[in-house]
This record gives C-alpha cells, structure tokens and sequence, in this order.
C-alpha cells in the first residue's frame, strides 16, 4: 500500500509539473508574442483546460482502483473476520459452558450415590443394586460423552484420514446395518435396505461408518416401537445419495436450522433418556464436510425425518 501512495504522488506531481509547462507553452509565450487579435491565446488556454481536466479524471480513477477500492475491501474483510472472531468466541464460551454441564451432570449424580452409599446405604443390598446400576449408566453416559468429544476433536483436526480411498458404500452399509441389527430388535423396528451395487466413492470407510452408525442409531432411538428405518442408497451420474429415513416424532422446523450444532436438542429429557451426547450429528456434520458431502434434512413432527448424505462421484 505504501509503494501506492508513492506512485500516486508522482503521478499527481508530474501531471502537475507537465500542467504548468502547458501553461507555459500554450499561454504564456502566446501572451508574450505580439498577436493582434488574441485568437491563439483563447485557444491554447481552451486546449490545456481540457487537457488538465481530462488528466485529473484519469489520475482519480487510477487511485480509486489501485488505492480507495482495495481499502474499502480490505477495512470490509477485517470488519467480517472480527465479526467471524467474535461469533467464534461466543461458540467457543457456549461449547466450555456445555461440556461442563454435561460432564457435571453425571458426576453430581455419581458423587451422590456414591456418598449416600458410604453414609450406611451399602448395608442394604436392595439399595445398593439399584445404587450401583445407577453409578453404571452414568459412568457409561461419561464414557460417550468423553469418547464423542475426542471423535470430534480428531476429525476438526486432520483434513484427511490416513485410510482415505475409494470404496463400495454397499459393501461397508451392510456392515453397519448388521451391528445395528440387535439395537433395532431391542426396539422392535425393523431395517430396510436398499442399495446400489456401483455406488463408489473416495474417502475414509472408517468415517464413513462412524457417521452412518450415528445416523442409523438416531433413527431407531427416536422410532416407535413395531416403526420401520429405511436405509437408500441411489446412485446418479456424478453423485451418490445416501438416505436414512424413520417413521419417528420428527423434528419442527424452527430446530432444523440448528440441528447439527454441539449439544443442541430438540427434546432435551427424550435426548437424555435416550443415552445420547448431543454430539452425534455434529458428528455427522463434520464427517460430511470432510467427504466434501453435502447434507440436508427433511422432517415433519409425527411423520418422521429423512437425512440425506450426497457425495460427488
């Protein structure tokens, strides 16, 4: 920017020294000259105004464009980067609050049962059985909480797994599919598959599954007893779409806008229940970011939701 302004300054500076040598030229030494009737005075004087005015626009529009505009666009960059900063700092302050209230929760309880159980309650085996159980589910509720964080951590700091490489998305579904299988079962909703035999695509199966696994395992959480999850893969020319649809509570649609963040829940106590972390689809989200996938919801309260995950070919 200073090399710049030092080019403008010499343009302006030698524009103006070449005014005044016109000046001279066409003004001056007509005025010296013994000229009867004063014409070429008149229009020398005409031809260096429009010249001096033709110059000085030139010169304005060259400082505009090379100085004026990229500081307005640079003051506008840093205006959005501190805005961007400041947005950040607020999810990083909204992120600390919620994981200490999520690690905080079990731990209270954990520390209470324990305590109650020391105070003499262990003498009583009925107590205690029901204690223990307790302490058991939230030490496992901990244990996921911990390991979805570290999960999370991983992915927003290697841009590309190490296992990245083309594979059949059949191929590791019914993998996945066949582990959620008991899950379902449990539930008593049944799994439908459908899939595309040549739908390939490049990327990490590892991540792959993990965000299927999360997506799937939604689906039967939130699906009645006797519901049905449907698992689809399409395939088109320069894509492959993958979709996981229930016939769950679904979703509002004022909470679909910020269903992907870290600890958002649209039925906290159902979440909870649930055994989920609020970090499964942010999860997802960032596992699609990493394929370069694109993703998109679709939900009506009491019909259901449908997740689509579409990757380029």
């Amino acid at each position: 920017m200073k090399n710049k302004f030092l080019a403008a300054a010499v343009e302006i500076v030698g524009f103006n020294l070449l005014a005044l040598f016109l000046v001279y030229k066409l003004y001056i030494l007509p005025r010296l000259a013994v000229v009867s009737d004063g014409g070429p005075v008149e229009t020398g004087l005409m031809i260096f105004v429009g010249i001096y005015l033709a110059g000085m626009i030139v010169i304005g529009f060259h400082i505009y464009i090379t100085m004026i505009k990229p500081a307005a666009k640079a003051q506008e960059e840093l205006k959005k980067a501190a805005e961007e900063s400041k947005k950040a700092e607020i999810i990083r302050k909204e992120f600390v609050a919620n994981v200490s209230h999520e690690l905080k929760t079990p731990l209270t309880s954990i520390f209470g049962f324990i305590d109650t159980l020391q105070q003499g309650a262990a003498e009583d085996p009925e107590i205690r059985t029901k204690f223990i159980d307790i302490i058991a589910i939230e030490t496992a509720r901990l244990k996921r909480l911990i390991e979805d964080l570290l999960v999370l951590s991983d992915i927003e700091n290697k841009k590309e797994s190490a296992d990245a490489k083309e594979f059949c998305v059949k191929t590791v579904l019914e993998r996945t599919v066949e582990a959620l299988e008991p899950i379902a079962e449990d539930k008593e909703v049944r799994l439908i598959t459908e899939y595309d035999e040549d739908a390939w695509i490049y990327g990490s199966p590892d991540r792959f599954r993990q965000m299927m696994v999360n997506l799937i395992e939604n689906a039967i959480k939130y699906s009645e007893p006797g519901g049905r999850v449907w698992v689809i893969v399409r395939l088109t020319e320069e894509k492959v779409q993958v979709a996981v649809k229930d016939e769950g509570i679904g979703i509002a649609k004022e909470h679909l806008e910020r269903l992907f963040e870290r600890f958002y829940r649209v039925d906290k106590s159902r979440s909870t229940k649930a055994g989920g972390t609020g970090l499964g689809l942010s999860i997802v989200k960032h596992i699609a970011a990493l394929f370069g996938a694109e993703l998109n919801v679709e939900s009506e309260v009491g019909e259901g939701s449908t997740f689509y995950v579409t990757f380029e070919r």
